[in-house]
């Protein structure tokens, strides 16, 4: 077996519209093609590849995702994107609490937040691209957010 990448991670929620929502005009993915299953749900795209999927959540039903996250379950999604002010500026306007670090020796900024069903999510950007040098970094810090 050789895998080629990471096709999608599947997120459960209860809160459908509300969590499509978010990782449409937050995160900034699109509404695709969905294959024509019996159940309700999304499946949302970065560029052609459905990288998150949204399926419903039986209340009534067995947990399937660990509510905690950290070393039983996922931890977060990461994801690379662009436009560090404009998504700062997006999280902001939307009420959203983030946590904004420099990583990797000054070269990589990262920036977590909660979806609304409490998944992490970690956008990465290239600090060179986004002009940003440890001399004018700004930190960010949000209780709770990070690795």
């Amino acid at each position: 077996m050789a895998i080629t990448e990471l096709n999608h991670i599947n997120i459960r929620t209860e809160k459908m519209e509300e969590t499509k929502d978010f990782f449409v005009d937050i995160v900034g993915l699109e509404i695709g093609w969905r294959p024509d299953f019996s159940s309700h749900g999304y499946w949302l795209y970065c560029g052609d590849v459905p990288i998150v999927h949204l399926s419903g959540s039986d209340p009534e039903g067995e947990p399937r995702t660990v509510a905690s996250g950290r070393g039983a379950g996922l931890d977060h999604i990461g994801l690379f994107a662009k436009d560090l002010s404009g998504t700062e500026e997006t999280l902001r306007n939307n009420d959203v609490t983030y946590k904004k670090v420099l990583a990797s020796g000054g070269k990589l900024i990262q920036v977590f937040f909660h979806d609304p069903n409490g998944v992490q999510v970690e956008l990465g950007f290239d600090a060179d691209h986004e002009g940003v040098t440890q001399d004018n970094f700004e930190t960010v810090d949000a209780p709770g957010l990070g690795i």
